[in-house]
């Protein structure tokens, strides 16, 4: 087993020498654990303990790192990272939570059942916009719905800057279509509401079983935590893959430019209205408003936007209001 083989690239033998560490003390996280992560380097795999150094939020480890063991066997640093999946905490706290990280491809799961919700797909798309991953919408279930053109075509409106694919890998329909985005030196992750096939997708590109799976509600679609934590694991035509449980709380994290991402039409239209702070409500000379009297674009499409940009900059006003605090 070599770094390369988990994804080692310039950045991390950079990374490496800058810190002035050994190749020999580099690993991948495969999966964090409480206090502790189990990583996979050259020598083989290993658990090592988290220093409270390491234990906030938005520094700890977690799936997809590469850090730097010591002796002792503690994690002694974290490489900088080439991209993250950041979402708010959950709950009332007011700080990051880093879900997986070094992602290049993020494969955005919803179910063609009662799962499918256009304004998700949004979400998600934020939070793979902010990352810095190469976002693929991936509709699972496909021989389950009898309007799956219908449905693509709608997913394609709220993502017009990611490829869409309808898939069905336990019916055979383009079972193979993530696979073109995968390969050696590739990390990809998987990502999506419980039940919409995450754990499923990763058994079929493995070849074999290595996540559990359950059955989803009849009266609702959706599916239990089956996957608790998040997991690393190597494909066997080369790269890696990333399996998430669902989020039961998706809160954003990020900033303004990651919304031009996963609203690029919307960003493109705001950016010829008339006054830069347009709100696209009642003001003169609103591209905005433009488009939709045009049927160019959706009110549920500049709503989900404006939504979410207030909670992006809600966010940040707690953020900055409490690093105020803080140095009281």
């Amino acid at each position: 087993m070599t770094l390369e083989e988990l994804g080692f690239g310039e950045a991390e033998q950079l990374a490496l020498e800058r810190g002035g560490w050994a190749r020999a003390d580099c690993a991948r996280v495969i999966r964090a654990e409480r206090g502790q992560v189990v990583v996979l380097g050259e020598q083989g795999e290993k658990m090592l303990v988290i220093p409270g150094s390491l234990k906030g939020a938005d520094v700890a480890p977690t799936t997809g790192d590469w850090i730097v063991g010591s002796p002792r066997g503690a994690v002694e640093a974290v490489l900088p990272r080439r991209t993250r999946f950041v979402r708010r905490a959950a709950g009332l706290r007011t700080e990051a939570q880093v879900v997986a990280a070094n992602v290049d491809i993020a494969f955005v799961l919803t179910g063609l059942d009662g799962d499918f919700n256009l304004r998700r797909i949004e979400r998600y798309l934020t939070l793979v916009g902010e990352s810095g991953a190469k976002a693929v919408v991936l509709l699972t279930k496909a021989a389950q719905a009898e309007d799956r053109e219908l449905r693509l075509a709608q997913a394609r409106t709220v993502a017009p800057s990611a490829d869409v694919h309808a898939i069905d890998v336990v019916d055979g329909i383009e079972p193979d279509a993530p696979r073109a985005y995968l390969g050696p030196g590739i990390t990809a992750a998987v990502l999506g509401s419980s039940g919409v096939g995450k754990s499923t997708l990763v058994n079929y590109l493995m070849g074999q079983t290595v996540a559990k799976t359950n059955e989803v509600r009849e009266h609702d679609d959706r599916g239990k935590h089956t996957t608790s934590r998040r997991e690393l694991f190597l494909l066997p035509g080369g790269g890696a893959i990333i399996d998430t449980p669902g989020m039961r709380e998706l809160s954003v994290w990020g900033d303004a430019a990651s919304l031009d991402v996963s609203f690029p039409d919307v960003a493109r239209l705001a950016a010829c209205c008339r006054f830069r702070d347009c709100r696209h409500v009642r003001e003169p000379g609103c591209e905005v408003r433009a488009a939709i009297a045009r049927g160019e674009l959706t009110e549920e499409r500049l709503a989900s936007y404006v939504n979410l940009s207030e909670e992006i900059a809600a966010t940040e006003r707690a953020r900055l209001e409490k690093e105020r605090r803080r140095r009281r």
